[in-house]
């Protein structure tokens, strides 16, 4: 607790000299004593904080007596008058100096007056550490002068009475220079202060600390405005930092607390309680990407915070070719509690499984560099994307009708093309068998291109939850490359009479230069006819997956949740009569 009162001890031997400064032990007559040293009994603290600091036991006793015995001696023996020749001077720091009779005839240059220093004139003390030049009346350092330090630090300005006090301007040894107003050697009133690291502080100051109203800008560019309290931000201010943030608040020795307004750059906004510099309490974000949080704050997070999404239901449904089919979603934290989020932007997206060829293979080689980069699912296998839409972006050759099975996770409403048969184009002929699913490839070789629908809107949750409506799956668009493997690996599977399949991994490398050549051919002759034509307006039988995602940009907090998967068997329709569409061939090609 005696640190304050050692570090201007410290400073007074610095500048003044180890014989120039002293304490004394009479408590009597004072308001206030130094914190640490509230009697004489404190002293052995004072004492072992000046052995760290490197004082020295002669250095100690001059401090804690003999220097003030040699003052009290020196003043005993007479007074100016007794000495003719002589005058008062000052030895010490600038702002509080001892005074003694010395001689002057070696140490100052100047105009005097019945004996005493008097007009302008320059004295080097005898310490050899300060000099000043500057006014004097009556043998007192009184109006404009200059006390220069030996370590090349200064002050100039307004002297009274033999203080440093009023306007001036001070140059410190550690670079730092002040100007404006002092009183009694030290800064206090208002002034500038700036450091060599490009800082700046105006303001007010007392007792040479930042204390009352002021402007700080720091070395990277931030500024603060506002309450200052012993050098350090209290109270109400403003701060804008250099990245752009501004915050309007409280502060509480230089920390945010208690209320305070952030905001960021990106347009996000916090409001409401601080501690320890981070949102603590009550507190609403208005997140840059439209989220909006409201409740309590811990240490810079919100006290629950969802963590993944989750879909409700079954996670694996079937849907009749041609209908659309719903999901309703939550946000959940860990412990698979709804979280009540606004704000969160979901999108809903469709993949289909990838069967890759195997490596070394004509098909691998093939389309190693076309094919999008597949991703896993938890169901262990990897997918591309494949295309999802609403309702809602569907163009107006569609008759929507209700579904006779209304439920948000089954099919809502059945699609049936305006005046076409082309539900019958795309798999018709499979009802019969639910383990063959037709190509639909040559009933669409004669149709017209479908263009492809747009994709779902994104929804934002309201209360941690939010409902994706009529989600449709189309046709696959043109030169789907997928599609297109899969169907040249069956046929190089099942053209020798076996039984066709989608998996790469019974595909051996082409034996001979003229089937690689006619793969070539096969395969150059698919992309062109499928540059022309899709699939149809309907996806063709098989297994889907759908991807529930967070896309909140930018993230909230940084993260994103995890996302949900479900599967979708999409089925041909049922006819009456349990058979093939009339008029079609059952199809031998099956997938799986």
């Amino acid at each position: 607790m005696t640190l304050y009162f050692t570090d201007h001890c410290d400073y007074i031997r610095r500048v003044a000299g180890e014989d120039y400064v002293g304490i004394g032990a009479d408590y009597d007559g004072v308001n206030e004593v130094p914190v640490g040293l509230k009697d004489v009994s404190k002293y052995p603290n004072l004492i072992e904080e000046l052995i760290v600091r490197g004082w020295t036991d002669d250095q100690i006793k001059k401090l804690l007596g003999l220097n003030i015995m040699r003052v009290m001696d020196k003043a005993a023996e007479g007074s100016v008058s007794k000495y003719p020749g002589n005058e008062v001077c000052y030895r010490g720091d600038a702002s509080k100096m001892a005074t003694q009779t010395v001689g002057t005839a070696d140490r100052y240059v100047g105009e005097t007056k019945r004996q005493l220093r008097d007009g302008f004139g320059v004295y080097k003390y005898p310490n050899s550490f300060f000099t000043y030049e500057g006014e004097w009346v009556k043998g007192k350092k009184h109006g404009h002068g200059k006390l220069l330090m030996k370590d090349g630090t200064y002050y100039e300005g307004e002297f009274f009475h033999g203080e440093i006090d009023g306007h001036g301007f001070r140059k410190f040894a550690n670079g730092n220079t002040y100007s404006g107003q002092f009183r009694k050697g030290e800064m206090n009133g208002h002034g500038v202060m700036t450091c060599p690291d490009s800082s700046r502080y105006e303001g007010e100051f007392d007792h040479n600390q930042r204390e009352g109203h002021g402007v700080l800008t720091d070395p990277d560019g931030g500024v603060y405005e506002g309450s200052f309290h012993k050098n350090k931000r209290h109270g109400p201010g403003s701060q804008t930092y250099s990245g752009g943030e501004r915050y309007e608040g409280d502060f509480v020795r230089d920390i945010r607390q208690g209320h305070g307004e952030l905001r960021y750059q990106d347009g996000t906004i916090y409001e409401g309680q601080w501690r320890n510099d981070m949102f603590n309490g009550e507190g609403t974000m208005i997140h840059a990407s439209g989220m909006v949080y409201e409740g309590m704050w811990i240490n810079g997070k919100p006290e629950v915070e969802a963590t993944k999404i989750v879909i409700i239901g079954e996670q694996s449904i079937d849907v009749t070719q041609g209908t659309a089919f719903s999901l309703q979603v939550e946000l959940r934290d860990e412990e698979d509690k709804v979280v009540s989020e606004n704000g969160r932007e979901i999108q809903v997206s469709a993949a289909v499984r990838y069967f890759a060829p195997t490596q070394g293979t004509t098909l691998f080689d093939l389309v190693e560099d076309m094919e999008e980069t597949p991703f896993t699912t938890p169901y262990g296998y990897e997918v591309v994307s494949y295309p999802l839409t609403d309702m809602d972006q569907l163009p107006p050759d569609y008759d929507v009708k209700p579904s006779p099975r209304p439920s948000y996770l089954i099919a809502e409403q059945t699609i049936h093309e305006a005046g076409s048969d082309a539900a019958s184009d795309v798999g018709r002929d499979e009802a019969a068998d639910a383990d063959a699913n037709t190509t639909l490839e040559a009933d669409n070789a004669s149709t017209e291109e479908t263009p492809l629908p747009p994709p779902p809107n994104t929804c934002r949750s309201e209360a941690g939850g939010l409902f994706f409506k009529d989600l449709f799956l189309p046709g696959a668009p043109p030169m789907y490359r997928p599609f297109i493997l899969m169907d040249e690996m069956d046929k190089e599977k099942g053209g020798k009479g076996g039984k066709k399949s989608r998996n790469p991994s019974a595909i051996k490398p082409a034996e001979s230069a003229t089937s690689t050549q006619n793969l070539e051919v096969k395969l150059e002759s698919k992309l062109s006819t499928l540059g022309k034509h899709n699939e149809g307006k309907f996806a063709r039988p098989g297994d889907y997956v759908i991807m529930v995602h967070d896309v909140t940009t930018p993230p909230f907090l940084g993260r994103s949740l995890q996302p949900a998967f479900i599967t979708v068997k999409v089925t041909p329709p049922k006819h009456k009569g349990g058979g093939a569409a009339p008029g079609k061939k059952k199809s031998s090609h099956k997938h799986n």
